[in-house]
């Protein structure tokens, strides 16, 4: 039969939807971010022991000694968030779906913060007492919660979009080809009417899925204020529930094939 080879193809295709595997170079940083967790948290509890121990009792000694593991921490916290936004930056670079506007758009908010944090990690060698060198992490914090943390989290946002996006365009695609296939088949004088139903389902599906990528584009694009994790997280769970229908049209559509063949 003309339609099998056709049926195979299209269920080939939505087979592999949900089972894309990352790229090379978005792995390797992301295994580098999440490595360095371990040096970031060892790091911060000598540098809080090593202060308390100087707020207890006060000699030259302690206050070197909480200097120097204060320096090596702030330094390790910039350099474990510079190793968050260049897995963010891989993510983008070989992700599909973006287009060249977005991509570069992206790319040039996350280069400018890793630009600031590197440059600023030279700025915790001239402090010379606890207090001077809190002056200078200040600084960071301000940068963290004003600008880097919101390019951050919109960034991941976009990537976490783009690819529900990427999945909902290449379902409604093998959808549109099987429907023309059933259309061919049907004038045969096959019955369809139950892969109809499925496919009216499948496409009705793919509709809610799409509505919920609106809905988080939106709050993506307000993110801002003292709620900007939880709209983050509102805006991740939303594309959650995208990728759940998309899923269960994924179903449809393959029982439709099944149906054809068959099986």
């Amino acid at each position: 039969m003309r339609i099998l080879p056709v049926l195979i193809i299209i269920f080939f295709l939505v087979s592999s939807l949900f089972t894309t595997k990352g790229l090379a170079d978005s792995a390797s940083s992301q295994q580098a971010y999440t490595s360095f967790s371990d040096l970031y948290r060892t790091s911060y509890q000598g540098y809080v022991t090593s202060k308390n121990k100087y707020l207890t009792y006060r000699t030259l000694a302690a206050e070197k000694e909480a200097l120097d593991n204060g320096r090596s921490f702030l330094k390790i916290r910039e350099q474990y968030i510079i190793l968050y936004l260049n897995m963010l930056r891989d993510k983008v670079s070989e992700q599909g779906g973006f287009s060249l506007t977005e991509r570069n758009l992206i790319i040039s908010k996350l280069d400018v913060e890793n630009t600031w944090l590197n440059s600023h990690r030279s700025f915790y060698d001239t402090p010379t007492t606890l207090l001077d060198l809190q002056r200078v992490a200040d600084q960071t914090q301000d940068r963290y919660e004003s600008v880097i943390r919101y390019v951050g989290l919109q960034s991941g946002g976009e990537i976490v979009y783009n690819k529900a996006a990427i999945l909902e365009k290449t379902l409604r695609s093998i959808i549109t080809a099987l429907e023309l296939e059933m259309k061919i088949i049907s004038s045969s004088g096959t019955d369809l009417t139950l892969s109809q139903r499925w496919l009216l389902e499948a496409k009705n599906k793919i509709d809610m899925a799409k509505d919920k990528q609106n809905e988080a584009v939106g709050v993506f694009m307000a993110l801002r204020g003292q709620n900007l994790v939880v709209d983050y997280n509102r805006g991740i769970f939303l594309l959650a529930e995208s990728n759940q229908y998309l899923k269960e049209s994924t179903g449809f559509v393959l029982e439709i094939i099944k149906s054809i063949k068959g099986e």
